[in-house]
């Protein structure tokens, strides 16, 4: 394994490890400190944020967080931290439904801003590799964009204007998007969840989740590289 692999593989044990010590600590000092219960009732805050009892607070309370937090990922704010304020306020059932929404719905601004006033800005950024790229994603949108979208901690922004810029089509993109979304949507808000509520085990499980897909990640990357260092290696020469 080269250096510069065992530097990516730390990387993402840091990033693992980081965010499952940020959800604990919060977990726990909410327990020790005493505030969960002194300050606020879970139903009671939850029921606050939501828009209260009536359906038309909470399907506005539902409008607001996704246009809002649409507006916001399109700004660059990662998504999987949308999804964790969804668990928060929704629970993490409902929380990944909305922040799912909101992700497809910044996406789609990004996606169009890539289309037309950012796709300079680009082709700029990835330079002689924007063509080989742009063909690649055009032959097979729908599994490039499912892919990326799988990729924990990835850069989810600079992917929806390049699927801008170079013209993937739409309904792939969405459809890739959208699949792609709602598992680390998932662990997100089940960490936002079991943040707020004290359960160890719901952080513990989308640890181990988020875990998996950093691995399955790093196994499909040797995979490839694997396969493209043969392609370029060629046949063997005939011996004798």
């Amino acid at each position: 394994m080269s250096a510069g692999v065992d530097r990516k593989v730390a990387g993402d044990v840091c990033r693992v490890a980081g965010v499952a010590v940020f959800f604990v600590a919060i977990t726990v000092f909410l327990e020790r400190s005493g505030l969960r219960d002194v300050l606020f009732d879970i139903e009671t805050f939850r029921s606050l944020l939501q828009g209260g009892s009536s359906s038309a607070g909470r399907m506005f309370s539902a409008v607001v967080f996704v246009v809002g937090g649409a507006g916001i990922i399109a700004l660059g704010m990662p998504r999987l931290w949308a999804s964790a304020v969804g668990g928060v306020v929704y629970g993490a059932l409902m929380g990944t439904v909305l922040s799912v929404l909101a992700s497809i719905l910044g996406a789609s601004i990004l996606y169009l801003a890539g289309r037309s006033l950012l796709g300079r800005v680009v082709e700029r950024r990835l330079g002689s590799g924007f063509g080989y790229w742009r063909k690649r994603f055009r032959e097979n949108a729908f599994w490039w964009v499912l892919y990326g979208r799988l990729i924990p901690f990835s850069n989810s922004t600079v992917m929806s204007l390049f699927c801008g810029s170079c013209g993937v089509p739409f309904k792939a993109y969405v459809q890739g998007s959208v699949l792609g979304f709602i598992p680390l949507a998932a662990v997100f808000a089940a960490f936002g969840s079991g943040g707020l509520e004290g359960n160890l085990g719901q952080i513990g499980f989308a640890v181990l989740v988020l875990a998996a897909f950093v691995i399955l990640r790093r196994m499909i990357n040797a995979r490839t590289t694997a396969r493209a260092d043969e392609k370029a290696a060629g046949p063997e020469a005939p011996r004798g």
